[in-house]
């Protein structure tokens, strides 16, 4: 069979001139340059994707007459089953010759197809490897490549051929028929798998409740009056004894994350499996999870790490089978604390319905827990008037309505965002007794109100300098307010906005600082005290 026809100099230049030209699909002419691009090294991504983009038919008819073509040279091979790999997908041809080429005389042409064929997958895929696999004589490359593949096929009799695996002293085949399993035995349960909220654990758990930092205080506080009664507050966390049911921990509106804290000797694999296949640990993710358990390692203070993660995952399937490492489809994060002395068991979902309201975004909008941080703060009374002079998609006065049958007011010069609170209130139930209005909150001036509350534009939202927008804002909070009215809000320039507020006789009664997940502001509530 006669080579690929090789391009002339001019059309090779044309062709790469073209490859570097958006969205060049290649016409039947292109095809055969293009593998013959292959052949002689020039494999790069432009060539890869241009070939994927041409007809699956015509690669695959070139790139097979190249690997007859090139049968001494096994670089070339190489290089041609992983187009032929990709071709596979669209084209049953390609198929069939990635599975052939798995007995090719080439080693490393070998070895392409098969990790091609573990990409691929299907029965075909599985029974030709598998019959490598059986295969006294391999090269050990060839083995851990097979193993490799073996995973990502799965199947019953690929993980008997893997668990059945005589390594001796080849440790990188080990640890690759480890993974191997791993990988095979995740992706074959496909049974649901679901956090149960309404069951007590075997026994009472510590749990590490996170929120924004700066709102320990507020979190802590929801927790006592849910009956939580919490014992230690950190950095955006507080721990809380928990005896009862997960859903009482999802009452509390400024929760961000919930996790059962596990102690552990040290960040090694050996010290999470043994914690996590500890059986009070078993017996809590038993009681807690409907379904198989599945569960994936994470890192608080960032990162993969992933020989880690494998071997922390292979040392916890030595140890039990209860457990199933599924990073994609999991139901436990399970999380190693940035002092490397305990985990964090977080249920992935922890059936969230505390914000039904929110059915409606704009960019920059309040994250729900934080809207619900303010209305706190607030403590409205029935019959007050409130107002969010910069109501977004009013996730503040939703969440006042929660707490009382307070008057609600709304501005904003978007109507986007107009539109999205009204959506919003009409989901709380609370579009009723609301009104919005496109008004500039420098120049409306509503008869006096009994509460100010507000998560002011600082990011998309903002026309201009924040500090000055809420500074003129501050110089008019004073004769907006009933006497002993209050301000509640975020301000990213408390030293310029708090001048203007004193000089008017308001006193700040609360204060902290609150990450908005990368950027700080202050959270205060200012109140007019009557002279």
């Amino acid at each position: 069979m006669q080579s690929p026809t090789l391009s002339t100099p001019d059309d090779d230049d044309r062709l790469r001139t073209r490859l570097g030209q958006a969205g060049f699909t290649p016409g039947r002419r292109d095809v055969a340059p293009l593998v013959a691009m292959v052949v002689g090294g020039d494999d790069g991504v432009a060539v890869r994707r241009a070939l994927e983009r041409a007809p699956a038919e015509l690669v695959a008819r070139a790139a097979i007459a190249a690997l007859t073509a090139a049968s001494d040279d096994d670089a070339a091979g190489a290089r041609l089953l992983a187009v032929l790999g990709d071709t596979a997908v669209r084209d049953p041809s390609a198929r069939a010759a990635v599975i052939a080429a798995v007995q090719d005389a080439r080693p490393r042409t070998r070895r392409a197809a098969t990790i091609a064929l573990g990409k691929l997958g299907g029965d075909d895929a599985r029974a030709a490897l598998l019959a490598l696999w059986d295969q006294a004589a391999l090269a050990p490359e060839l083995r851990r490549a097979a193993a490799d593949a073996l995973g990502k096929v799965g199947g019953p009799e690929a993980q008997a051929r893997l668990a059945a695996a005589e390594v001796g002293d080849d440790r990188e085949l080990a640890r690759r028929r480890d993974r191997a399993l791993l990988i095979s035995e995740r992706d074959a349960s496909a049974a649901p798998s679901t956090i149960v909220l309404d069951r007590a654990p075997p026994a009472p758990v510590v749990v590490v409740a996170r929120c924004r930092t700066g709102l320990e205080t507020l979190l802590a506080a929801e927790l006592d009056e849910i009956g939580l009664h919490p014992h230690r507050l950190g950095v955006g966390r507080v721990l809380v004894d928990l005896d009862g049911p997960l859903a009482a921990l999802a009452q509390a509106r400024t929760l961000l994350t919930a996790g059962v804290y596990v102690p552990i000797a040290g960040a090694t694999a050996e010290a999470i499996a043994d914690a996590l296949a500890a059986p009070p640990v078993l017996a809590l993710l038993a009681a807690w999870t409907d379904g198989p358990v599945r569960w994936r390692l994470d890192f608080e203070s960032g990162g993969h790490r992933r020989a880690l993660v494998w071997s922390a995952a292979a040392a916890v399937r030595g140890r039990t089978a209860a457990l199933i490492n599924q990073p994609r489809e999991t139901t436990w994060d399970v999380i190693v604390g940035a002092d490397e002395r305990h985990l964090e068991l977080r249920p992935r979902s922890l059936g969230d319905a505390r914000f039904p309201w929110r059915v409606a975004e704009i960019p920059a909008a309040s994250h729900p827990t934080i809207a619900a941080a303010l209305a706190r703060v607030a403590a409205p009374l029935p019959g007050d008037t409130i107002w969010d002079p910069f109501v977004g998609s009013a996730g503040e006065l939703c969440e006042i309505a929660r707490l009382g049958g307070a008057r609600l007011l709304g501005t904003d010069l978007d109507e986007r965002s107009l539109t999205a609170a009204r959506a919003n209130l009409t989901a709380a139930g609370a579009i009723a007794r609301a009104e919005l209005h496109p008004i500039d909150a420098l120049t409306y001036a509503p008869r006096p109100v009994d509460v100010i509350v507000t998560n002011p534009p600082m990011g998309m939202r903002l026309r201009g300098d924040v500090g000055a927008l809420l500074e003129a804002f501050a110089a008019r909070v004073p004769s907006l307010l009933r006497p002993r009215g209050r301000l509640v809000w975020l301000t990213p320039v408390p030293g310029r906005t708090q001048g203007p507020l004193r000089a008017a006789g308001l006193r700040r009664s609360f204060a902290r600082d609150v990450d908005l997940g990368g950027h700080e502001v202050m959270l205060e509530r200012w109140e007019r005290w009557e002279r």
